[in-house]
Parts: C-alpha cells; structure tokens; sequence
C-alpha cells in the first residue's frame, strides 16, 4: 500500500462493522507501523532530493563564477583596447575579424548633491503592507477589511 491508501486505511479501519475492538486495535497497529515505515522512506527521499538541490546550488556556483571571470575578461579587454586608443591617438584597424570601435558617451558625473537644484530631483514613493502589525491587530480581534488570518502548515525538521 502507498501512504494515501494507508491514510484512507486508517481513516476508515472504524468502520468495519464485523471486526471486534481488539481487531481493530491490531489493524492500526500494523497499519500504523507500515505507515511510519512510509514515513521514513519519504525522509530519505527528502534528504535525497535536499542533496540533489545542493549539488544544483555548487554547479550554479561554479558557473555563476565563470561566467563572471569570463565577463571581468572582456571588460579588461575592451579597456585595454580604449587604453591602446588614447595612448596611441588611433582608432583600432577595421577587418572581417575585428569590427571593434572606440566610441564616446555622455554621462553625469555628480560632484556634490546638496548643491543641485531642486528642478532635477524627482521624488520616489513606494507603499508597502505593515503585515506584521496587520497580524497582530488581527490577532487581538480588530477585522481589517481586504485581509484574513492564514493558517499555513509546514513540516518541521524538514530544511
């Protein structure tokens, strides 16, 4: 038997109108037993997929870092190639193999904030829910319209 039909065993083994109190008792017994078997083999799959998920974790990892070294490798080499530009006051050589430009862009450069006019600030707002308050507002019996208290299960012991 799986571990639903275990459950459903166990939920219904009161129903049987033929089996005495004493049969009963030894059917969730066995039944019992063979569901905490159930119970245990889901725990070592538990910890089986946990170590698949870590083992996913240290590839992404690994590869988040490559790509990052990867990435830190173009940067210095797009550098170097303004670095080469400016010393040598000449645009890299144009071929099939290197289409590579040095180019400018504008961008602001802030010396000193308190010093800029109010005309070029924009205000941002943001807005968030107080939910730990809401809970215990709603806790103490105050109704909060748009909002109700979850009961949400979880499994301890387990990461």
């Amino acid at each position: 038997m799986n571990i639903f039909e275990l459950t459903s065993e166990i939920a219904t083994v009161n129903t049987d109108l033929f089996a005495t109190e004493e049969e009963i008792e030894e059917r969730l017994q066995v039944l019992f037993y063979d569901l905490g078997k159930k119970e245990d083999g889901m725990w070592i799959w538990f910890k089986k997929v946990q170590a698949d998920i870590d083992l996913a974790d240290e590839y992404i990892a690994k590869i988040q870092h490559l790509k990052k070294v990867r990435q830190n490798s173009q940067k210095w080499m797009k550098n170097t190639m303004i670095e080469v530009s400016e010393k040598t006051g000449k645009l890299p050589e144009h071929s099939i193999f290197n289409p590579l430009k040095v180019m400018e862009s504008k961008s602001v450069d802030i010396i000193d904030e308190t010093k800029i006019p109010d005309t070029y600030w924009i205000e941002v707002r943001t807005k968030k829910l107080d939910k730990k308050r809401m809970l215990a507002d709603m806790k103490q019996g105050k109704k909060i319209p748009g909002a109700d208290i979850a009961t949400n299960k979880y499994m301890k012991g387990l990461k």
